[in-house]
């Protein structure tokens, strides 16, 4: 249970992070790690124990997939994440965007004063 703590954690600080893609590294990280524990855990079982264990992670991955909570998609600080297709439209001069960082304006900007 430990490990899966760490994991969690190292999950948890990654997603609260700013830098560009760690989300993503370390979730690529860890699921190679839990992927080797996983691969050597079933070598070294008996087949019987093997086929059970197997059958165990099959339906563990099923419950999760049911009952996970959110659309899997995810992003940092200011992102858009979106699992499906987005349509977009901006119409009549209007603006449209996934994400804004700073002001929008629809109208055009006032005349200044007249310059030689």
């Amino acid at each position: 249970m430990q490990r899966l703590d760490l994991t969690a954690a190292d999950l948890a600080r990654a997603s609260d992070e700013d830098a560009q893609g760690a989300l993503e590294r370390v979730r690529a990280a860890q699921s190679l790690s839990w992927e080797t524990r996983f691969t050597d855990l079933l070598q070294d079982l008996p087949e019987p124990e093997r086929d059970d264990a197997v059958r165990a992670l099959r339906s563990l991955v099923e419950h999760v997939r049911q009952h996970a909570s959110g659309s899997g998609a995810s992003a940092g600080t200011g992102g858009f994440a979106v699992s499906g297709d987005v349509i977009m439209k901006a119409t009549n001069g209007s603006v449209v965007a996934g994400v804004v960082n700073g002001g929008v304006r629809v109208d055009p900007p006032k005349p200044g004063p007249v310059q030689d």
